[in-house]
């Protein structure tokens, strides 16, 4: 099985606020992985991208819209 640490995230794609019974209430991003199809993105928990965080401030700024990382050349 492979993990979000064995990847790298090419964008955020969407947010979602995840509430259950009992549980405290958290957020996940739909992540984009680089490299990979938008089909093989998939649902992360923010405390799962916390490698990730530039991504999803930018996200947050930009109103929700997709939000890519640059990386240094």
């Amino acid at each position: 099985m492979v993990t979000s640490f064995d990847r790298e995230v090419e964008c955020i794609m969407a947010k979602r606020e995840v509430r259950r019974k009992g549980v405290p209430r958290y957020f996940e991003y739909f992540v984009k992985w680089k490299g990979l199809p938008e089909s093989e993105g998939n649902w992360e928990k923010e405390e799962s991208l916390w490698k990730y965080k530039d991504i999803i401030e930018a996200f947050e700024r930009e109103g929700s819209t997709a939000a890519t990382r640059t990386s240094p050349d």
